[in-house]
């Protein structure tokens, strides 16, 4: 379904891993893929997982809007944590 959806702009992985840091507490989360639509639209494609094993979604939810001179935080809005710029 992700390979399959118009504007994506990431190759979908088969495997992925939490991208935030060891020992979080909470859900665990992955960007899958990204839709860019127009001018500074776009449509973010997480996975979440409770824990290894117990199941995956896939959701849409919105790009944490943090930023620096590197660029934008690479985490999803309402992130627990420090911003991954």
């Amino acid at each position: 379904m992700l390979d399959a959806l118009p504007e994506g702009v990431h190759q979908v992985e088969r495997t992925l891993t939490c991208q935030y840091v060891l020992g979080h507490a909470g859900q665990h989360v992955a960007l899958a893929q990204s839709q860019d639509h127009t001018i500074d639209t776009s449509t973010a494609w997480w996975v979440t997982w409770p824990r290894p094993g117990a199941g995956h979604r896939i959701e849409v939810i919105d790009e944490c809007p943090a930023a620096s001179q590197e660029g934008l935080c690479k985490h999803p809005v309402g992130h627990q944590g420090d911003h991954w710029l």
